[in-house]
Formats: structure tokens, C-alpha cells, sequence
């Protein structure tokens, strides 16, 4: 008889034993402003990223990724929550998605509910929203506030924003930050505790104030790039509509120095892109010394990795510099996850249509093996099935039987000052003052964007009033396109061409069926 409490006792201990082993560590690496433009993952030359290219040997790269609004605080505020921002509600600086969801379960809350020690650092969500980066429910710990440095110095910047520094690399807030992310992948392993560990480097988000040695990985005579290659279309393509456009904060010209149809000066241009790239370069190295902690730590083969960034960014593609546009630059991200229990999806890559609203339901599944658990309301798609399904090679989504879509969705909101634009930021515009939303979706081969008239108060466009709310409409030509020329596709609009009637017309139709 007395044997029996003992017998029960291990046989708890095991299934404990058991659980803890099936339950994987989650690294959730975030970076601001970061377009897919590196060499080994996307085909690229003209980056160095030597950390990233590594990694993407022991990964699955995503080649067509898109977040759901192209701008920090209404993206975040969705993929955190698992809601599209149309659910969500948060288009500006001022809102977040508590205001709606109350009692939600964020991401980070689910593996919180699961026993996980969970901890975030850095910008993960936009800086108060919500407040106090959703302490405590999504967290158990933030162990890095979410700032930023100093901006640049003014003995070395060399143009707006642009300024290669001397400054030791821990006077850096992203170095800092890779540093105490190590620090707690170390408390995790003392704490014997499956982790869900999130860190959100914010270059090469304005200003690119890195250290000089970044700068210098490209060719430069001290103060000016030498073999930076600019955009080919600086300019509007044919027939876009005005909402499309919107004269972002860089470089610091009016909009009749700089607009649609008047490019920025190739010097300037040059100056962008070379703060930029240098910044990509600096945020690789300190995803490095993460990425070099995983291995030292011996955390390989139980740790899941995810590398994204919070929306696309525009290099002086379409004449657009920055963010908030709908364009495939604007929205589409580089997205690269490593899954030990994969092993055969490293090095490889899927052309599937996926969305960051899928990292919610696709790391609880990877993490837990409990994705079905997952809150009622949580939106996105479960992208397991794309490591269960992967053979050693390349994935043609197209031929999986258990993952399947059709259209990728993003939207971004406009609220001109005159007229309908350029100048039509919504950073500090109430939800109910919004005057128009854009809607797009991209298909495997098309993406079709409508602008229409937007009811802030019903937070909803005016699909009822078709056609008389529709204030200009693109449709845009992806036949062909490899995800690996980020200037030689969205030059002309045929929204109007009628050999193309009966695509616009079905990608109306798939945009008013789901946000309608």
C-alpha cells in the first residue's frame, strides 16, 4: 500500500518530465522599419548581413510576408493581439487595442498561461501602446524599457539622420539590448522554465546613428557614399491615385521640393540609403551576438526563432521614402523561423501568401503543440503545416494539402490636410476624424488596392455606397515577379484597363467580403 503514493508520485513527474520536453523555447526577434533585402535569404548583393545570411542556413525563409499596416504602432498592436487592425481599431498613435480587447490574450500572454517564463525587451510594442507595454498581462518580466539613443550628434552627422558615430558600442541602445536578451535566455535556464523571450531592436528605424565601421562596410570617401546604386522609378507610377501617396518625415524638404512627380536629389537619395544600409548592418551584427548566445547556451535544439520586422520601408521606390504605404515595398517584411523539430526546412524557402497576424497561431502550435487552444477571436493562420509538409526542398505552397491562401490583407488609413493629399499622416488623428482607408490584397499574381470613404465613428469604410465612396483605386501586375527586385514591379496602375475589368473586379469583391 505504501508503495502506491510513491508510484503516483513519479508517474506525476514524468508526465511533468514529458510536458516540460515537448514544450519548445520561443526567441522572438523585432525590428523596426526593416525591408527584406538580404543576401542569402533574398537574393541580394548589396548588403552586408553576415549574421542573417548564417542563420538563414538554419531556417525557413518566408519570401512573400506582409504585415497588415505598414506603420509601428498599427501593426504591432496586431500582431500582438492576433486582431487585424480593422478589428483592433488602431490606425493612429493614440489608441491601442486594449480599449477594444479588454480581456484579450496576447501572444506573449498565451505562453504565459502555459507556464512559460515570459519576457520582452526593446520595442516590441509601439512606446505606450499600450501602456506600460501591456505589463503585466502580456509579461512576466520587460527587462529592457522601450527607448531609443540620443539621436545623432551633431559634430558627426553628416546629412539629416545620417551620422556615423565613434561612440563605443555600448553606448548603442540595440547593443545594450542583445546583451541584457542574453542575460535573460541565462535567467530561463536557471529558472529550469520554458521561455517565451521577445527583443525589439529599433535601428534601422530613423535616426541611423551607428557606429562608424558599419558605415564604412560600403564603399565611401569619408563623408559620401561611392557605389550605391538608387532607385529606377523615383516617381509615382502611371495612374496611381493621390491617396496612395504621402510625403513621409525624411529627408526634411516641403512637399514642393519634394512630391510625387519631383523626386528627392540622387545625393540625398545616396545619403538614405547609405545611413540605412549601414544601420541593417549594425542591427545584424547585434541579432549576432543573440543568435551566438543560443548556440553557446547550448539552446539550439529546443528554441524556437522567430526574425521579422514591423512593416516593409520604401527607398525611394515610387519616389517614396519611409513608411505608410500600401505598395508591396510598404508592406511586405522579411520573416525567417527556425524550428529545431524541423530540421529538414532549413536553408529552404516557401513562396506562400503569409501574414504576421500568423505568428500567434503558428508559435503557439510550434511551442506547444496546443495551437487549438488558442482564444476564440484570434485571427491569422497556423503555418505549421509548411515545416510538417517540407521534404528537404523548396515548398510550392500551391501543392499542400493542409495550408492554403488565396490573398494576403493590409490596409492603411489617410487623412489628408487638403484636398486628397500628399500630406495625409494619421499619427495623431482620432479614429472618428479618419476620412479614408486603403484596402489591399495581394493574390499570387495581382495586387489590387481600394481607397475609400471612411466612417471613424463605425470604424468602417463605405463599401454600402459603392461606387460613389470608391476615391481611386490600383491594380498592379505581380506575373512573374521572383520577391527579389523591389523596383521593377507597382510602376503602372491598370485599375482602368479593360482587359483587367474582370480582376479588379473579383479583387473588389475578395476586399468587400472581408472587411465589409
Amino acid at each position: 500500500m505504501t508503495l502506491l503514493p510513491v508510484f503516483v508520485a513519479g508517474l506525476l513527474l514524468g508526465i511533468l518530465a514529458y510536458s516540460n520536453a515537448t514544450q519548445l523555447n520561443v526567441l522572438f526577434l523585432m525590428v523596426d522599419d526593416l525591408r527584406p533585402e538580404f543576401n542569402q535569404a533574398y537574393g541580394q548583393d548589396n548588403l552586408v548581413t553576415p549574421n542573417l545570411d548564417r542563420f538563414t542556413k538554419t531556417s525557413l525563409t518566408f519570401d512573400r510576408a506582409y504585415v497588415q499596416y505598414s506603420h509601428c504602432s498599427p501593426s504591432r498592436n496586431s500582431f500582438m493581439s492576433g486582431r487585424s487592425p480593422q478589428v483592433t481599431g488602431v490606425y493612429n498613435f493614440l489608441d491601442d487595442f486594449r480599449e477594444k480587447g479588454k480581456n484579450w490574450t496576447t501572444m506573449p500572454q498565451f505562453f504565459k498561461q502555459k507556464g512559460y517564463f515570459v519576457s520582452g525587451g526593446g520595442k516590441i510594442y509601439h512606446p505606450n501602446r499600450p501602456p506600460n507595454n501591456d505589463m503585466p498581462q502580456s509579461w512576466d518580466n520587460y527587462y529592457f524599457a522601450n527607448g531609443d539613443d540620443n539621436g545623432c550628434r551633431k559634430n558627426e552627422t553628416i546629412y539629416d539622420n545620417v551620422c556615423p558615430s565613434m561612440e563605443k558600442d555600448e553606448n548603442f541602445y540595440d547593443y545594450q539590448l542583445a546583451l541584457k536578451c542574453i542575460l535573460e535566455m541565462e535567467k530561463a535556464i536557471h529558472m529550469n522554465k520554458p521561455f517565451f523571450i521577445a527583443a525589439g531592436f529599433r535601428r534601422p528605424h530613423r535616426v541611423w546613428h551607428v557606429p562608424r565601421r558599419f558605415y564604412d562596410m560600403y564603399s565611401n570617401n569619408g563623408t559620401y557614399p561611392t557605389n550605391i546604386s538608387l532607385a529606377k522609378h523615383k516617381t509615382e507610377p502611371v495612374g496611381m491615385p493621390e491617396l496612395a501617396w504621402i510625403h513621409n518625415g525624411w529627408p526634411p524638404l516641403s512637399v514642393q521640393q519634394y512630391n510625387q512627380t519631383n523626386p528627392i536629389p540622387d545625393d540625398i537619395a545616396s545619403l538614405g540609403k547609405w545611413g540605412y544600409f549601414s544601420a541593417v548592418s549594425f542591427t545584424d551584427y547585434n541579432v549576432g551576438l543573440v543568435l551566438d548566445a543560443v548556440d553557446r547556451l547550448s539552446l539550439s535544439d529546443n528554441t524556437i526563432i522567430v526574425f521579422s520586422g514591423d512593416h516593409g520601408w520604401e527607398l525611394g521606390e515610387h519616389g517614396l521614402w519611409c513608411k505608410r504605404s500600401n505598395f508591396e515595398v510598404g508592406v511586405r517584411v522579411p520573416l525567417m523561423i527556425r524550428s529545431p523539430k524541423h530540421p529538414k526546412s532549413f536553408g529552404q524557402r516557401t513562396t506562400a501568401l503569409v501574414e504576421s497576424l500568423d505568428f500567434y497561431r503558428t508559435l503557439a502550435e510550434l511551442g506547444t503543440g496546443e495551437g487549438e487552444t488558442v482564444e476564440k477571436g484570434v485571427e491569422g493562420m497556423d503555418l505549421s503545416p509548411l515545416f510538417e509538409e517540407m521534404n528537404g526542398s523548396s515548398v510550392d505552397y500551391s501543392a499542400l494539402s493542409s495550408f492554403k491562401r488565396n490573398f494576403s490583407f493590409s490596409q492603411m488609413a489617410r487623412c489628408p490636410q487638403n484636398g486628397l493629399g500628399p500630406l495625409s499622416g494619421c499619427n495623431q488623428v482620432r479614429r472618428v476624424d479618419i476620412k479614408y482607408m486603403g484596402y489591399t490584397v495581394r493574390s499570387n499574381s495581382w495586387r489590387y488596392t481600394a481607397w475609400l470613404d471612411f466612417n471613424g465613428e463605425k470604424n468602417r469604410a463605405e463599401w454600402s455606397l459603392l461606387p460613389n465612396s470608391l476615391r481611386g483605386e490600383e491594380l498592379y501586375n505581380h506575373i512573374g515577379d521572383t520577391n527579389s527586385n523591389y523596383d521593377e514591379y507597382e510602376n503602372e496602375n491598370v485599375a482602368s484597363y479593360s482587359q483587367y475589368k474582370n480582376i479588379r473586379d473579383e479583387l473588389l469583391n475578395v476586399l468587400k467580403e472581408k472587411f465589409e
